[in-house]
């Protein structure tokens, strides 16, 4: 029988086991799995807690399901009935801008007419199709932007979303590595994504027509789904996004071993040996490290100390998420949508502030509202380590300005990351292919989790998979040659 050990129990690392016994059960081989954690619960940064009646998300509050991958994961493991999606109203989203909150709107017209930039600023966006190609092959986030839509808007508008999704910089983060599709789109559109965008649509329409002329003649079409709209609807589950992890959790059983930190790996002929922290160790033919890039960067360094310092170069940002509970009642502003971010120049604590009560049902008591502000991230990463009470008067001066709340949160909560969110700068890519290359030469040995090529859930599920795929068809190829 074939090992196969799984570092790290976060969303990547559990994926990663459950997808390695799905597949191996498929290409009739034995695996037998083992998934090691160093915390005393599995999950990672994937964290629901319910207290007082609310439901409070540590990190993630849910995944889009404009990308099939973690419904996919959902249909596997029989949960989809379980999943909610975010009310209508969430799709509202809004941007402090100039000392007032003001709702982003969702149609070229819209944007057209609405006072989030000045007539200056929308002016530099329209002439976008007129951008010229990059020059460099890595550019920044910001550069990318002023290119394409100009000062105002980067700082408007792009900066607090590089914010709300990264707690990120975008004058030192790669634009191919963290918007892959936006440089795609360039490409497409040899420099304008505008061109990219039409182009794309004339397919679209092409596309339809033969959908439409092939329903005409009687042939069986598949039609792809657009309902969800371009940026998805978000969507978790009653008793929060750790529902999902815990599932997988207990999918694994006693194969999940929980207070089980892995120190250092070596090779010892065709095995990989993982020493535990405490005591012990635990020898397999494949190894998936699914730990935070800075963790495996210690566990790995005795294996290969290139691969190490590479991994180790990733950095990470702090962040803090504050929650507050409140009575619904003492709140005049009518919380109809997603929440808000806040630009850096606004000066403000906080990056941005998530109305979750109004998000998804279940998240507050009746008659309660559930809000949660993130503070801190590349560009102001001391405000995420204020002591508690200075942290908090921050976050409730902020909303009183902001919102108008004068009232004192019945409930509050923090959370703090001192290692919160991988920041691709610029050169990731170029990291990454660095990694791959050392790992040619260790083969059995297989990277995933949010360090590489997407942080949000829907990437982790996905690269996780991917992995798992390229465990099983390793261990087929090595009983293979056994055999042989």
């Amino acid at each position: 029988m074939t090992s196969v050990v799984v570092v790290g129990a976060g969303i990547s690392g559990l994926t990663a086991a459950f997808y390695v016994n799905k597949f191996a059960q498929e290409a009739g081989v034995e695996a037998e799995i083992t998934v090691l954690e160093a915390a005393p619960r599995a999950g990672g940064k994937i964290r629901s807690e319910h207290y007082k009646g609310y439901v409070i998300e540590a990190g993630s509050n849910g995944f889009l399901d404009n990308k099939p991958f973690t419904l996919e994961l959902c249909d596997d493991l029989g949960i989809s009935s379980r999943l909610l999606k975010s009310r209508d109203s969430a799709r509202r989203r809004f941007l402090y801008i100039n000392g007032r909150l003001r709702e982003l709107p969702t149609s070229a017209v819209g944007f057209l007419f609405s006072d989030i930039l000045s007539w200056k600023g929308k002016l530099r966006m329209a002439l976008e199709p007129f951008t010229k190609p990059a020059q460099e092959e890595d550019e920044t986030i910001a550069s990318f932007v002023r290119r394409h839509l100009g000062e105002e808007a980067l700082r408007k508008l792009v900066a607090p979303m590089v914010s709300g999704v990264f707690a990120g910089d975008p004058y030192r983060m790669s634009l191919k590595s963290a918007f892959p599709v936006m440089a795609q789109l360039e490409k497409e559109g040899n420099g304008s994504l505008m061109r990219a965008a039409l182009k794309r649509m004339k397919k679209a329409k092409e596309m339809k027509k033969k959908l439409a002329e092939a329903e005409r003649q009687g042939k069986r079409v598949h039609k792809p789904g657009s309902a969800a709209g371009p940026g998805g609807v978000l969507t978790s589950f009653p008793e929060g996004i750790e529902y999902l992890t815990q599932t997988l959790a207990s999918r694994l059983g006693d194969r999940l071993l929980l207070n089980k930190a892995a120190a250092s790996i070596e090779r010892a002929g065709g095995e990989y040996v993982v020493h535990l922290a405490k005591r012990g160790s635990v020898a397999c033919d494949a190894l998936v490290v699914a730990a935070p890039a800075y963790s495996a960067a210690e566990m790995l360094s005795s294996l290969d100390a290139r691969v190490a310092e590479e991994l180790a170069g990733i950095p990470y940002t702090k962040l803090a998420v504050v929650a507050f509970g409140y009575e619904r009642s003492e709140i005049e502003h009518p919380l109809e949508g997603f929440g808000f971010l806040v630009p850096h120049e606004e000066g403000r604590t906080i990056l941005g502030c998530l109305w979750d009560s109004s998000m998804f049902d279940h998240r507050a008591p009746e008659g309660k509202a559930l809000l949660r502000m993130m503070v801190g991230g590349a560009r102001a990463e001391e405000k995420a380590m204020l002591g508690d009470e200075e942290l908090v008067d921050a976050c409730k001066r902020d909303l009183r300005d902001i919102m108008g709340i004068d009232a004192e949160p019945e409930m509050i909560r923090i959370y703090r990351h001192h290692r919160a969110i991988p920041q691709y700068l610029v050169g990731h890519s170029a990291r990454l292919e660095r990694i791959e290359a050392r790992l040619r030469d260790l083969p059995g040995v297989f990277l995933t989790g949010n360090a590489y090529r997407g942080v949000g859930i829907n990437d982790c599920v996905h690269q996780a998979k991917e992995a798992a795929k390229r465990v099983v068809e390793f261990i087929t190829k090595a009983r293979g040659k056994v055999a042989e």
